[in-house]
């Protein structure tokens, strides 16, 4: 009997052994594939289990996750997660369950494959990580709008809320498991599902203060871990929501407050730029395409809200328009006293001094109604010419010349010059007033200025924009001056001026001009100058055809062409001279 027992021991124990063997080549066939290397055959491992544990790594290694199979088998995962939603949704139409409990039980249920996705991806199963958080989107974006819009469980302000938390969930999972899938199926689920709730209820000011959230939030993600796609479209959604947000409150109806559409417009243009500076001054890094483009955005936004805002209520807001002042000038001296000293800083230089170009104006322009705005805008181009004609900095000759224009815009001396020039006499006939004669003299100190710092051949940039102070010159003065003189010479009762009388008193004016600037433009500084001498020729010779000879009485005509041939005569001769002297080698 003990002999029994023992072959039948000795037996099992052969048998275990002959499995184990038949269990490590099937592990070893499947780890290495069919065209393996061979395994030999009385390779038996003396602890199956820890060759187990071994072969594990490999087979985890060897996975692809390309595989079609891999990927037909998340398909089947993701639709089976959605039939439990469904089921869920079956059970709440058809009254098993109330409707605030199948809807809290959904809820519930996509917050557990939130939680598997932060399983899967703390355990490097990138494939798996990404299906879990595309179901939890699937299950609750279009759950909140039902919950909003049909079964009418949640407020407007409500589902914002909740919109918000899930966005923080998902968004927090996607930067916790480093998932970008994540953070654009949180923006793709989110930006859609608010549009739907705002359009069905009505409510936009919660949602827009959700989607500048969102837009933040990608926005730090991206200075986080680099990541930047996902920030263009939750950012552009940002300024519509904010823009529609005051259109609604600024128009008739007044559908939401005005109150809200400041605080919004407050915080986007905060918020972007208080991001951006945070960015380019504390961090040292270089301003992307995107904070230029949004940066640009957010200040559009902000700004022609508060413009649409003084047109709709007549309002000026002083103290906004103070503070864009303020904000100007801090960019400025950010600008120079941080950004310019620090290497291979140039384009965050540009982008601030153009940002405190554009608050500046916008600053003035809020602050500052009626005429008086040229004048101060024309006190701004003077004294950046005048930085410039100190220190050669060519940002401030730029700026100079923006100032220059804008204030013989908003002074409307650019446009009286072109109606003395080109409309006629017709109508009333108004001299330039104060602001204009200020606008006028702070041209011609600013020309003078920019002519003071001499310019070499290859400073192109610097070239055409004092061309340009010299054409504004040349215009607000032509402009003024025969203003003046046009009155006195030929006026008509009914402060009407004769039109023929206009046309010989324009043509003399700008035919002294023309041989002024001729005379200036023999010195260097001023070359820029002599440059107009041949268009301001051919311009006095279409205007002596289309009013002079039209308008013009015999005798009057005779004092035009006159005049007009002593400048055809002397203005060339002046340039001549300028290129001979250039011409000439150096002693």
């Amino acid at each position: 009997m003990d002999d029994r027992t023992t072959r039948l021991e000795s037996a099992v124990e052969h048998l275990q052994l002959t499995v184990a063997s038949l269990q490590q080549r099937l592990d070893a066939i499947e780890a290495k594939g069919l065209g393996g290397r061979p395994v030999a055959a009385d390779a038996v491992a003396p602890s199956p289990t820890a060759d187990g544990l071994a072969l594990r790594p490999a087979l985890s290694r060897t996975k692809d996750p390309y595989d079609p199979i891999a990927i037909l088998s998340l398909i089947g995962r993701l639709l089976l997660v959605l039939a439990g939603g469904f089921f869920l949704r079956a059970l709440t139409d058809a009254g098993t369950l109330a409707v605030p409990v199948g809807i809290s039980l959904a809820f519930a249920y996509a917050a557990a494959w939130l939680f598997m996705c932060d399983r899967a991806g703390g355990r490097g199963q990138v494939p798996n990580a990404v299906v879990h958080a595309l179901a939890a989107a699937l299950i609750a974006f279009p759950l909140v709008v039902e919950a909003t819009t049909r079964f009418k469980v949640l407020s407007g302000p409500t589902s914002a809320m909740v919109l918000l938390v899930l966005s923080a969930g998902l968004l927090f999972v996607a930067w916790r498991r480093r998932l970008r899938a994540g953070i654009w199926i949180t923006v793709i689920g989110a930006l859609p599902t608010s549009a739907a709730i705002l359009v069905q209820t009505g409510v936009v000011v919660p949602f827009a203060l959700y989607l500048i959230a969102l837009g933040m939030a990608t926005l730090w993600l991206s200075y986080t871990i680099d990541w930047w796609g996902s920030r263009w479209p939750a950012a552009l959604a940002a300024d519509i929501a904010v823009a529609g947000v005051t259109l609604r409150a600024f128009a008739p109806e007044h559908r939401d407050t005005p109150q809200a559409a400041m605080l919004l417009l407050a915080l986007l243009l905060v918020g972007y730029l208080g991001s951006i500076a945070i960015r380019t001054l504390v961090r040292g890094r270089s301003a992307s395409p995107f904070e230029i483009a949004q940066g640009a955005a957010a200040l559009a936004v902000s700004l022609g809200g508060a413009i649409f805002m003084m047109r709709a209520t007549g309002a000026v807001p002083a103290v906004l328009g103070v503070a864009v002042l303020v904000l100007g000038a801090a960019c400025y001296g950010a600008a120079v006293a941080l950004v310019d000293r620090r290497k291979g800083s140039a384009l965050n230089f540009h982008f601030y001094t153009t940002l405190a170009l554009v608050l500046v104006l916008a600053g003035v322009s809020i602050a500052i109604a009626g005429v008086w705005l040229g004048a101060v805008l024309a006190l701004f181009g003077v004294l950046a010419t005048g930085l410039w004609s100190r220190s050669g900095r060519l940002f401030a000759l730029l700026h100079g010349a923006v100032y220059l224009v804008a204030a013989g815009i908003a002074s409307g001396s650019l446009a009286y010059g072109l109606r003395t020039l080109v409309a006629g006499a017709d109508g009333e006939w108004a001299v330039p007033d104060a602001v204009m004669l200020v606008v006028f003299a702070a041209t011609a100190l600013s020309a003078g200025l920019a002519a003071m710092r001499p310019t070499a051949d290859d400073e192109e940039l610097a070239i055409g924009t004092k061309f340009v102070i010299a054409i504004v010159l040349v215009w607000t003065t032509g402009g003024g001056l025969i203003g003046y003189i046009a009155p006195v010479a030929g006026g008509l009762a009914g402060r009407g001026v004769d039109p023929g009388l206009l046309a010989t008193v324009s043509t003399g004016v700008l035919s002294v001009i023309t041989l002024l600037v001729a005379w200036a433009g023999r010195h260097a500084r001023f070359r820029e100058w002599g440059w107009l001498v041949y268009p301001l020729l051919v311009g006095i010779g279409l205007k002596l055809v289309t009013q002079d000879f039209q308008h013009s009485r015999p005798a009057t005509l005779f004092i035009a062409l006159a005049m007009y041939g002593a400048a055809l005569i002397v203005a060339p001769r002046l340039r001549r001279r300028v290129r001979k002297v250039a011409a000439q080698p150096d002693a």
